[in-house]
């Protein structure tokens, strides 16, 4: 069967190589560089990297463009890559763009640009589009992740274009008109990167709360610049009138000082949780000591003062743990908002401290609560620059029906009425959503700025709320979410949870309750979290209440890796025995056992037989089952095991099993050996006892890969029925690579059915229903059977289940009215 499959796909890449290229079409913006040079100058600039082929300029309609082949048949290198010296400074715009073409995508697992700054990269990472023609990519600087010390986007020097490796096939793409995006705007979002050299630890933390604010800006349709704390100059913010620090712990003199000039020119700023002492005296606010929440529920609601903003909701949740202090010096600033406990009682903190030219939040802004929450952050900038308010109204109503497969209100609304035909309750919501969205044209025209965004804020959830409806179930659907929480959802039972699951159409969840070197339940084989016996067996609780409900119960570890709730002493007896992996380079990975090593391995089969023995659960679940990547493990563990299984001696370990072809083979069967072993024993096992009990695992998307840089050979425990289904972690926002990467997992799954993970968690609005609908739309359209979300918490639980409840995943058939 495989045979099959792959001399298909060498027959449609000879068809789609025949394809003519089309027309390179004609830019609209400036570019840095149009390829307009000789094939020779051509590869003098663009170097590529190991084991990479030349790029070529070729012509198209009369304007030219790079070809960049992807030779990854035969080779095994990790990437086509290709680096630009090219001297950039973005640090005033959003982003680069491009035009991209391929015939054929499939054998690329991603794409990537790297543009490197300083002693560091910044990485973006960027879909390859499904397209008959040229498609305008445009890479924005705020996704862009930080490795090692760039010295910010202003001094960029480098560029390098990067196609990972995703099947064994060769392919090529065409880049056209390199140009930059983005410039003039209003506001500035000030980025904290300093932090990667001065404090590694708080750059996730950044880059969450700069997309957070990033988010809402979007949604209200206003226009912003993410700015690098590097490039920050007076200079550079003069012809902008609104300042954002989003979160800028320990921000450096000179950022400040070139805020202050900006402030002194007549500026504004809004700062959130951190104010540096060389402002205050500009901004006459004053910032106080750090706050932790007395008790869990202390900050959970911002509510307004006898001086409010203009338009600011009565009530914002946010559940804050704590803030930094502020007051308000007098004659010069005045507190606007406080913060209320879940009682609704003021803890006398101040939440929002406004001056003439900033507003202070004193904390970080979180998502919840998004419709309000959007509407006091919208009263904060319609406060200090007022002429953001007409630009936020006209976008909120711009935005309306844009969600989902829709880009305007016309044809989500007539796509949606021809979804919902017959007596679906469907049409109510979208005839509430009209209304809505009327009220609030009338409402802008006479200047009502603030309630034109209420009614069309309304207005769009009407109208996601009518699409939802309008969604139709799919009979004999598998539907789980993962819980990555032992405890479940914060806030609930776990009766609660599993109700709420059940009565939403969802059939199983799949509970994380141990990990390698921690149970949270009464386990024999593996140390049991202090957390038990103040909480109880969670095994016990959550299983009784999938029985109540009738959800499957598959008991999820993460194996190998102690994660850390496991106990420290534990975990320095592991690596004393010499249990722990070691990389490549010979620093020590502790937190990971060692997976050849044969007291690991039997830890591992025993903590998982354990709970099949114990507990009748429907089934047990793999994670993490493999190694931490291509750099572990080497320890002497490993080399002595290695030695005998190859009846011989590795004269220099490690370089010998990487860079000797005669050894590296047996090296990769080697490693995936010790993980198939576990699965292997576990699945003959436990249906030794337990026949009717259900094995999978979740793995890494693309299996030819990721069974030689971690380990995992997902296709062969598919081929040999280890595996009762599988569950690769899709975690894309895009739906086309989505839609690719589940078209080819479903070829090395066979007759394992393959319910792929949508990683509704991890992206970068994660309530985002109308997304996670286009997702599981496209595992129905290539008949998967199931799918499974992560992850199963408080927004998940609150904001977005029930709406797929409402008709995607709604337990009862619809009877439609002719």
């Amino acid at each position: 069967m495989s045979g099959c499959i792959i001399a298909l796909l060498a027959v449609v890449c000879v068809i789609a190589s025949e394809q003519p290229v089309p027309t390179v079409p004609k830019t609209d913006y400036e570019l840095v560089d149009d390829f307009s040079y000789s094939q020779q100058h051509a590869q003098r600039l663009w170097k590529p990297m190991a084991g990479s082929k030349p790029v070529s300029v070729v012509e198209f309609g009369g304007r030219k463009a790079l070809r960049m082949p992807c030779n990854f048949r035969g080779t095994r290198f990790d990437r086509a890559s290709w680096d630009r010296e090219l001297k950039l400074d973005l640090a005033m715009c959003k982003g680069i763009q491009l035009l991209f073409y391929s015939r054929d995508t499939s054998p690329v697992s991603s794409f990537s640009m790297y543009l490197h700054s300083g002693d560091g990269w910044y990485r973006c990472r960027f879909d390859a589009p499904v397209s008959a023609g040229w498609t305008r990519i445009k890479i924005h600087k705020k996704s862009a992740d930080i490795e090692g010390r760039p010295a910010g986007w202003g001094k960029i020097d480098t560029i390098r274009i990067s196609a990972w490796r995703g099947r064994d096939v060769d392919t090529e793409f065409y880049i056209a008109g390199l140009g930059l995006f983005g410039t003039g705007e209003k506001v500035v979002i000030i980025r904290g990167d300093s932090a990667a050299s001065r404090a590694p630890g708080e750059v996730k933390g950044i880059k969450q709360y700069t997309n957070v604010m990033a988010r809402f800006l979007d949604r209200a349709g206003l226009s912003y610049i993410v700015l690098s704390d590097l490039d920050v100059t007076a200079e550079r913010l003069k012809a902008s009138k609104l300042v954002i620090l989003p979160l800028n712990p320990g921000m450096p003199d000179n950022v400040a000082d070139g805020i202050a000039k900006f402030l002194q020119a007549g500026g504004k700023l809004l700062a959130c949780y951190s104010l540096t002492d060389r402002l205050e005296p500009v901004v006459g606010i004053r910032s106080g000591p750090h706050v932790r929440q007395k008790y869990q529920g202390y900050f959970v609601s911002i509510r307004p003062s006898d001086e409010p903003l203009k338009g600011v909701p009565a009530i914002t949740r946010q559940g804050s743990w704590n803030i930094q202090q502020a007051s308000a010096v007098k004659g010069r600033s005045r507190v606007a908002a406080w913060w209320h406990n879940n009682e609704g009682q003021s803890t006398g903190k101040p939440a929002i401290v406004v001056s003439n030219n900033c507003i202070f939040l004193t904390h970080v802004l979180i998502p919840d609560d998004a419709a309000n929450k959007l509407q006091l952050l919208l009263a904060m900038v319609g406060e200090l620059v007022p002429e953001l308010w007409r630009e936020a109204a006209k976008g909120c109503l711009d935005r309306l029906g844009r969600f989902g497969p829709y880009n305007d209100y016309n044809s989500a609304e007539q796509s949606i009425r021809k979804l919902a035909s017959g007596g679906s309750p469907a049409l109510p919501a979208l005839d509430r959503a009209v209304r809505l969205r009327n009220r609030s044209l009338a409402l802008l025209s006479e200047g009502k700025f603030s309630e034109a965004i209420v009614a069309a804020e309304k207005a769009q959830e009407f109208m996601i709320d009518a699409y939802c409806l309008a969604q139709e179930p799919l009979a004999g659907e598998h539907r789980a979410f993962w819980c990555h929480s032992a405890f479940g959802v914060a806030g609930m039972t776990w009766d609660q949870a599993i109700k709420l699951l059940s009565e939403n159409g969802f059939t199983a969840i799949l509970p994380n309750m141990l990990w390698g070197g921690v149970a949270f339940y009464e386990s024999d084989v593996l140390p049991v979290s202090p957390a038990v016996e103040e909480k109880d067996d969670q095994i016990t609780l959550c299983l009784a209440a999938c029985k109540k409900y009738d959800i499957e119960c598959h008991i999820w570890k993460v194996n190998y890796n102690m994660g850390g709730a496991t106990d420290k002493k534990f975990m320095v007896r592991m690596k004393a025995q010499g249990r722990t992996q070691v990389n490549y380079n010979g620093s020590s990975s502790d937190r990971w056992l060692c997976p050849s090593d044969p007291d690991n391995r039997k830890l591992e089969i025993e903590s998982m037989l354990e709970v099949a023995r114990k507990y009748d659960v429907d089934g047990l679940h793999f994670d993490y089952i493999r190694y931490p990547g291509k750099e572990g493990c080497f320890c002497k563990g490993c080399r002595l095991r290695f030695e005998k299984a190859i009846g011989g001696k590795v004269k220099n370990w490690p370089d010998d099993v990487r860079n000797k072809e005669e050894l590296s083979e047996k090296w990769l069967d080697f490693r995936r050996q010790q993980i198939t072993a576990v699965v292997a024993a576990v699945a003959q096992r436990a249906k030794e006892s337990r026949p009717d009990i259900k094995i999978s695992a979740a793995v890494f998307r693309d299996w030819p890969v990721d069974r030689n840089s971690v380990g995992q050979d997902w296709k062969l425990w598919c081929d040999r029925g280890y595996l009762d289904f599988v569950c690769p972690m899709d975690y894309t926002p895009s739906s086309s690579h989505f839609r690719r990467m589940v078209e080819q997992q479903l070829t090395w799954a066979g007759k394992v059915p393959c319910y792929p993970g949508i990683g509704l968690s991890v992206w970068s609005d994660p309530t985002d229903i109308c997304k996670l609908i286009e997702q599981i739309n496209i595992t129905r359209q290539l008949g998967t059977g199931g799918f499974t979300i992560f992850n199963f918490s408080r927004s998940e639980a609150g904001d977005v289940l029930p709406l797929l409840g409402k008709g995607m995943t709604r337990k009862e058939l619809r009877v439609r009215l002719p």
